[in-house]
């Protein structure tokens, strides 16, 4: 199906793994009902038979040869597998591989140390629900579109939720620091507020002192005052002069008379 200059369905035709030390297959599937799978395991036999395969090929490279009608794409792991993915020739190279890296995380989970001895073909049953699976996730190439498209709108949101989340924790650094700081001010201002209490009950018996000595000092004053004018008044009175006979006269003395 053509949509929009588009392939939406046949793109992935063949998917394979297969052991580069003796050319063997060990697990493969042929997605396309109508398609005959002896042709793709003669493109893989020949691909695998070239001369000093194993030696011409890195562990992890990125490997597409184009064909007029497919495209045969793979690649290998440090023990020699070969993993293959078979696809329509316009098949985007910016999907096959992500399949193919796929492929290759959950093959060796699932039959990682059976696949470098088992028989070939023997891992055919095994390996098709994977392999399915795979072909029905990229076969659409519009899908996949969407799905990064939808992946990436994901991961966008994720960083703007991290810039958010960190706006936030340095908010509510900031609300810290000035809650701290609003409870230093207060604390100071306790401290203020109970040294000029203190002060002002210093500077009232300062002043109820001053009080008390000027009137002690005005009373002293006042008594000396007091003392200096009283003191000349009492001390100038005298007894009444005695009367002095006349002179030159007698002085009669009167004799008790009997009668």
């Amino acid at each position: 199906m053509i949509s929009d200059g588009v392939r939406t369905k046949g793109n992935i035709k063949f998917i394979a793994v297969g052991r580069a030390l003796n050319r063997d297959v060990v697990a493969s599937l042929t997605v396309g009902k109508n398609d005959s799978a002896e042709q793709y395991h003669t493109a893989v036999r020949e691909v695998l038979s070239a001369p000093d395969f194993s030696n011409k090929v890195s562990p992890g490279a990125r490997y597409r040869l184009v064909g007029d009608v497919n495209a045969f794409n793979f690649t290998t792991d440090p023990e020699q597998r070969v993993y293959i993915v078979i696809s329509a020739f316009d098949y985007p190279e910016r999907l096959v591989f992500p399949m193919i890296n796929e492929l290759v995380i959950k093959f060796k989970q699932e039959f990682g140390p059976t696949s470098l001895t088992c028989a070939a073909g023997q891992l055919d049953s095994k390996a098709r629900k994977l392999f399915q699976s795979l072909a029905d996730d990229y076969d659409d190439p519009t899908k996949r579109d969407k799905l990064a498209q939808v992946q990436a709108q994901v991961q966008g949101v994720k960083l703007t939720m991290g810039k958010n989340l960190d706006s936030m924790l340095k908010n509510i650094d900031k609300a810290r620091d000035i809650e701290e700081s609003s409870a230093q001010l207060q604390a100071q201002a306790a401290k203020f507020d109970e040294q000029a209490k203190v002060l002002k009950r210093r500077e009232l018996c300062r002043k109820w002192q001053t009080t008390a000595m000027i009137v002690v000092a005005l009373a002293i004053v006042i008594t000396v005052v007091v003392v200096a004018l009283v003191g000349p008044s009492v001390g100038g009175a005298t007894n009444p002069p005695a009367t002095s006979p006349p002179a030159g006269g007698s002085v009669a003395t009167l004799t008790p008379t009997n009668f």
